[in-house]
This record gives C-alpha cells, structure tokens and sequence, in this order.
C-alpha cells in the first residue's frame, strides 16, 4: 500500500493493489456525471470530467482512506434530448448500473459509499438508491453529495451576470476552465440563446410547478447565461471554497460515532456489523 501514489483509483489498480488497501480504504466515491450537451461552449462530458477530477482530488487529500470506484458516465438526460449527441439513461436502467456497482463493490469487501454528483437530473435516482439499496445490502454508510450545492451564494452572486443561469454559464464554465480548460471551447464560447419561457424562470411559477421540459423549448443553442464572460479566476475561487466545504463534511463522515452511521440500516445488518 506504501508504494501506491496517490490517489487510490481503482481503475489503475490491480487486484493485489485492490486487495492490499481494503482495510485501509473507510470510503469509497463514487463519481456520477453525464454525457449531455452544454450548448457550443464545453464538451458532452462536462459534468463528468468536473465531478471526476474533483473526487480524484479529494481522494489524494483523504489518502489513503478514500477509494475512487469508475465513474458512472451516463446519467438522466433526457431533458437535454432535443440535441444531437445527448445519451441519457431510463430511471431504472440507471438505478440499476448504480446498484450493480454497489454490489459488487460490497462482494469485495467493502461497506462505505459516497456517492459525487455533477448533473441536477441524477438527483431523483441518486435519492432512490440511498433510500433502497442499504436495505437489501450489508452497507455500513452510503451517501450522495451534489458538489454544486456547496458553491457560495455570495460568490454566486459576484461571477453570474446574467439573467438566466445554471447550464453551461459563466459560472459552470468557469470551473470548467479551472479544472479542465481541455473542455472548454474557448473559440466558440456564446451567450445562452434564450427565448420564450426561458425568461420567465425566475418567476414564483416556475419554481413550485414540476412539469415535462427539455431545453431546445427555450434555448436555441442549448446553453442559458452568458459563457463569454467566464474566467478561469472565477473558476478556481468557487473551486477552491467547494473543495474545502466538501473536506469539512468528509472529514464529519470519517468521524461520525457508529451509532449516528448507523442510522438508516436494517436491523440485521447492524446486528451482524455489531458481532
């Protein structure tokens, strides 16, 4: 295990590597992204690469005590469908790769889950999973963290200065660049083409009512905000306070007492993680 750099990825391990760190390893991330379009201004696997290389960085923080299992690479998407080259998952075909991991990750030994998300539609499923799966498998601990809900409001407030936000924007754009600027197509970079109800969606209505969308209704190039005003400064300022809020609460899940990490778990298992 000395001789592993970090971080732990088990992609580039082997099975001996795998099996070396096991009691070592407390938590294993597991990256969830998608493959869904950001307008012209940054590759379909924006929310994967974000979410993957954040949970690699995590990793080599917490080494050797954090495991990075394979990013999931598809994600629900199919608001995002009315542009070529999206490739979204059925809720429970996607349920079901989320839970087959967990499967075989719990046959090799392991019992503490992470689940990191970049992409708001694998919210509803990532909820399902954390709400099923410890009752049909010996789990110890299984939680999931959208990164983006630790960005600061404040710093929010400051980057966007566009009406519309939230998909492919200065402020999403902005962190692209400062964590793989390879993404970002910064020839092409376009303010968000909105039309029609895509400007209302600040008002009370859109915010209570949950209804079929997908973006081509109210965006022309797939992207809302305004992508050329991103800087990478910007980028690595709501990094940096996302990274540090993100290790504040993994390091609370390190150090959490087994009773409270018990919450959630079948008796049974309890029982036999007790003996």
């Amino acid at each position: 295990m000395a001789t592993l750099p970090p971080p732990l990825r088990l992609t580039h391990m082997t099975w001996p590597e795998v099996e070396a760190v096991r009691d070592s390893v407390r938590l294993v991330a597991i990256p969830l992204g998608s493959i869904e379009q950001h307008g012209p201004n940054s590759t379909f696997d924006t929310d994967l690469v974000i979410v993957e290389d954040l949970t690699l960085r995590l990793a080599q923080r917490f080494h050797p005590q954090i495991l990075v299992a394979p990013t999931i690479p598809f994600g629900m998407s199919a608001y995002h469908m009315g542009f070529p080259g999206t490739i979204t998952l059925r809720p429970q075909t996607y349920l079901h790769v989320i839970e087959d991991n967990i499967a075989s990750l719990v046959h090799h030994g392991f019992d503490s889950f992470l689940f990191t998300n970049w992409h708001n539609g694998n919210e509803p499923v990532m909820t399902l999973a954390l709400q099923t799966l410890p009752n049909r498998y010996p789990v110890r601990f299984m939680a999931g963290l959208s990164l983006y809900d630790l960005e600061d409001e404040e710093l929010e407030k400051k980057i966007i200065k566009s009406d519309t936000w939230g998909h492919g924007d200065e402020l999403e754009t902005a962190e692209l660049m400062a964590v793989r600027p390879d993404r970002v197509k910064t020839g092409a970079l376009e303010a968000g083409a909105i039309r029609g109800r895509g400007r209302l969606q600040r008002h009370r209505f859109w915010r209570h009512i949950r209804f079929n969308i997908d973006f081509s209704d109210f965006t022309d190039n797939g992207a809302v905000g305004d992508a050329t005003i991103a800087t990478i400064d910007d980028g690595r300022e709501m990094i940096n306070v996302i990274e540090h809020r993100t290790d504040a609460l993994v390091r609370d899940i390190l150090d959490a007492p087994d009773e409270l990490i018990a919450q959630g778990r079948i008796l049974q298992w309890r029982e036999t993680n007790s003996r």
